[in-house]
This record gives structure tokens, sequence and C-alpha cells, in this order.
């Protein structure tokens, strides 16, 4: 298993649920793809430095460290993306 770091950013515009919540399915997701989930770390609603679509010109940045399996990943990030309230997600290998 290998460690990674997160980074998720919420939608903030139309959101439907609450960062509470959302955590709770991004563990859920992480855990049915054979990982395990660390720490949440929410860093807060901030600005995009380019916004790319003026509907979304900010985002709730959360950030998560799990364990998983590096064929997993890309699985992981797309079916994380079809969450709704998910604008975009981000992985690092930790160091």
């Amino acid at each position: 298993m290998t460690k990674y770091e997160g980074t998720i950013i919420l939608k903030e515009t139309g959101r439907e649920s609450t960062v509470d919540e959302l955590q709770t399915l991004i563990s859920t997701e992480i855990n049915s793809a054979g990982g395990k989930t660390g720490e949440f770390n929410a860093v807060g609603q901030q600005d995009f430095a380019r916004v790319a679509n003026r509907k979304n010109p900010d985002g709730y940045y959360l950030e998560v460290t799990f364990e998983g399996d590096p064929g997993a990943t890309n699985d992981l990030k797309k079916r994380l993306l079809k969450i709704k309230d998910i604008f975009r997600v981000f992985f690092t290998k930790a160091a």
C-alpha cells in the first residue's frame, strides 16, 4: 500500500451536502477501493487563481491522507468525481 495525499475541491455554488457528509462519502469510496482513510483537513473556502468556469469562481478545499493500491487511484478519482458536489480531485504520493 502506498501513502497518498489528496486535495479535493468541493463546489460552493449549489452544493447540496454538508462538508461532514462529503467527508463520510469520500471515506466510504476510499475504503471500498481497498484503501485506508487517514486524516481530513478542512482548509476552507478559497478563490481560484484562474477561473475556468464563471459559475464556480471559488471552492471549498479538503485535504485527506490515505493509503491505497497504486493501480486503484485512477478508478478512485473517477468514482469521486461522480459525486455531484465534488469539483476537482488531485492525488500525490506522500513524501
